[in-house]
């Protein structure tokens, strides 16, 4: 029963109580010789001696009221202190847990919130998955996908690029014609002469016609079954130039071709393929967002291009829920933010409706950083993320570190002595730049983990032992997806419970006053025990001397 409920239970029973007082005889109800009485109102509430007969004072009502509203309430917080402490023990000693800004566990609310109202809104919340080689083929992604997918909603792979150089685990990608590559994260001469980049750090520069395709790969069924399904796609192009779109999409066509022996309708399932009605177009200052809503959902697309434009990127989404894009840049160090043009980048998040930005880097940095040029690290990671911040100041960044990685000294293999000193700096510049962290080498057990990891069987980690397998990097995603659910189950608890942030402040303030009870509880005992158990014992006193026969 909630604390009003039980003042107004009580202000009843006084109201019933006085009632009867009112009504009931001076003299009492004579019953056979006896009589029954029952006290008047002055009698209840006259003023009394401070002390009765017996030197107790006299109850007040409303302390009473009180009293019990306060015990109700630390019934209630002691409950909610020892649920919290079970997910705040996790915040602050597992070892998948996050480092967070300030050592705040409500960090996440607003990503959380985001996914939360996108069913609600219709909208589709995108995670934005950069990182280097350890995620190609759509590994650890892929995972994180699933897992976001299964609980928020969504479908389809998110963006892609218009051209795939490495081929992707969950989606078949293919082009064809006057499509022309470039890439800010790799070799000098694979560069275009501008800073027009887009989301994903590369573009596919159109001259004349081309076709894009994309279909779920059927062998992965039964891993990734979200990654099909897409209603929602879209193309992320320049303003120069002119550009021609058409799309066309594989849908499943049910037809009655007879009766079955027990009277049922024969259906008949074929594949057809439909061309898509015309695009809608977002003109914005310098992108152009070409964006097709299905009526039905699809795993198999073909975009038909021509023209002359500037494409940064395709996406395929379901109608609402969550994305999450894999963006692997082989070698990289995630080092190129900063040179990409800030106002485009900054159109194709909002776009996207990008709300999480990862960043998982460090391991091309980890060979060669040493205490001589940390601080140079330090500050190029640092004007990375001030890059994304300021291209995109509603959504939260989340930097990974690198994983254990390992190299022979002697035939035998070790740990690289840069691995520490690298974490070091990257937690450091993430925290202090308001983005939260997560330690991949911490999470792998520490050093020497990826030797142990490539040993396994099936192995989790490539001979290379800097690289996961597939099933290791799904092993991965599968431990960060679990990190980040104790701090969703947190989130939900203090919406559930209605826990506010006053109130989550009241809980901790009442938690550290029982803690220092119990303190001073303990203490009262331990220097009880060093008192004699007799006040007539002392050591000073002469033994008693027993009598002897």
């Amino acid at each position: 029963m909630t604390p009003l409920k039980t003042l107004l239970s009580i202000i009843s029973l006084f109201v019933v109580l006085a009632v009867v007082a009112i009504a009931y005889p001076d003299g009492g109800i004579n019953v056979g010789d006896k009589t029954l009485r029952y006290p008047k109102l002055t009698d209840i509430f006259e003023k009394a001696d401070p002390a009765d007969s017996n030197g107790a004072a006299t109850a007040d009502p409303e302390e009473a009221i009180r009293e019990m509203m306060e015990a109700t309430k630390r019934k209630e917080f002691s409950a909610f202190s020892d649920s919290l402490k079970f997910y705040e023990d996790f915040f602050t000693k597992g070892r998948t847990r996050f480092d967070l800004p300030n050592n705040d566990p409500t960090w996440f609310d607003r990503f959380f919130l985001h996914l939360q109202l996108a069913e609600l809104d219709s909208t589709v919340v995108h995670i934005v998955h950069y990182g280097d080689s350890q995620l190609e083929e759509d590994r650890i992604s892929a995972t994180i996908r699933e897992d976001l997918q299964e609980e928020f909603g969504g479908a389809g792979p998110g963006m892609m690029p218009p051209i795939m150089a490495v081929p992707s685990q969950t989606t078949s990608h293919w082009n064809s014609g006057n499509l022309q590559r470039y890439i800010l994260f790799g070799p000098k001469e694979e560069e275009a002469d501008h800073n027009r980049y887009g989301p994903l750090a590369q573009l596919a520069d159109l001259n004349g016609s081309a076709v894009i395709g994309i279909k779920k790969r059927e062998d992965r069924k039964n891993a990734f079954s979200h990654v099909g399904g897409y209603s929602v796609i879209k193309v992320l192009a320049g303003k120069r130039g002119n550009l021609k779109l058409k799309l066309t999409y594989e849908k499943t066509v049910e037809e009655v071709v007879g009766m079955n022996a027990d009277s049922t309708q024969k259906i008949k399932r074929s594949i057809k393929t439909t061309e898509a009605a015309g695009p809608e177009i977002e003109k914005l200052k310098k992108l152009n967002v070409y964006t097709w809503k299905l009526p039905d959902t699809t795993s198999s697309a073909k975009i038909y291009l021509s023209g002359n434009a500037e494409i940064y990127a395709i996406s395929a989404d379901g109608k609402y829920g969550v994305a999450v894009d894999n963006v692997a840049m082989r070698g990289s160090s995630g080092t190129v933010f900063h040179r990409i043009d800030s106002e485009l980048l900054a159109e194709s998040y909002k776009a996207m409706n990008a709300r999480l930005i990862i960043m998982e880097y460090g391991g091309n940095l980890v060979p060669g950083t040493n205490s001589g040029n940390v601080d140079w690290t330090k500050k190029l990671i640092t004007r990375q993320i001030q890059a994304i911040q300021k291209a995109n100041p509603d959504a939260d960044i989340l930097f990974i570190g690198p994983a254990d990685m390992a190299k022979q000294q002697d035939g035998v293999w070790k740990t690289y002595p840069g691995l520490a000193l690298t974490i070091k700096a990257l937690r450091e510049v993430a925290l202090e730049n308001g983005a939260a962290y997560w330690d991949m080498h911490r999470v792998m057990g520490g050093n020497g983990a990826m030797i142990k990891w490539t040993k396994k069987e099936p192995a989790l980690g490539f001979t290379d032992h800097i690289h996961f397998t597939r099933r290791g990097a799904a092993y991965m995603g599968d431990l960060f997806c679990s990190a980040l659910r104790m701090h969703y189950d947190y989130f939900s608890f203090r919406d559930r419970h209605k826990i506010s942030d006053e109130k989550l402040n009241a809980i901790h303030d009442f938690a550290d006053s029982l803690k220092t009870v119990k303190a001073d509880s303990a203490n009262s005992v331990s220097a009880d025990s060093t008192k004699p158990a007799n006040a007539n014992s002392s050591k000073n006193q002469p033994a008693v001397k027993e009598s002897s026969k």
